[in-house]
């Protein structure tokens, strides 16, 4: 199978169950900045991939499981905001529900167990990992956007997307506590 059609030549691309639109569609650009989500967690993972056999084998491997499975959520997501025609929502393999929501709160709660609370704004940064983590939840807030602008995107989706977010901000800060690096803060 040959990678490129040449069907979006012209500036278009067909959504899933019919319907062509332009390339900067409002639907497009909300799947759009999904992807790019989903390359920037690629990037994390590696950033951690190299940090796993340092120390804290434990809670890395756990932060990879997680990384992976929101890849693979954030595909059902952009699939989810790919599809054209309600009736073709049903034929999807997999679609984020309550339970993905609840996954991340659970997750941002086990990690904020170990972290003091906040008393400034942080800057992003701090160590590789942390700095890549919020990128990510940049990226997270850009697509929440985008999502919300295409109208194509269920309350629930909006819902996951920001809890998303937030488990990148506190992910980040996890991954400064980890590496015993001091979070940059914001200097009034």
């Amino acid at each position: 199978m040959k990678i490129y059609t040449k069907t979006g030549d012209a500036g278009e691309t067909s959504l899933f169950g019919g319907g062509r639109v332009k390339k900067n569609h409002p639907r497009v650009a909300a799947y759009g900045e999904i992807d790019e989500l989903n390359s920037f967690i690629g990037v994390l993972a590696a950033d951690i991939v190299q940090k796993k056999a340092l120390k804290h084998v434990k809670e890395y491997t756990q932060i990879m499981h997680l990384l992976h499975k929101l890849q693979n959520n954030l595909f059902d997501l952009g699939a989810e905001l790919a599809t054209g025609d309600d009736k073709f929502l049903a034929k999807l393999p997999r679609r984020v529900g309550e339970t993905d929501i609840s996954t991340l709160e659970q997750a941002i709660d086990d990690m904020q167990a170990h972290l003091t609370p906040l008393k400034n704004f942080i800057l992003p940064g701090g160590g590789s990992a942390a700095a890549h983590a919020h990128l990510c939840r940049s990226v997270a807030r850009r697509a929440e956007r985008a999502m919300i602008e295409s109208k194509a995107a269920s309350g629930l989706l909006i819902t996951y997307i920001n809890r998303l977010s937030d488990y990148f901000f506190v992910l980040a800060r996890y991954l400064n506590f980890l590496e015993e690096i001091q979070e940059p803060e914001w200097q009034k």
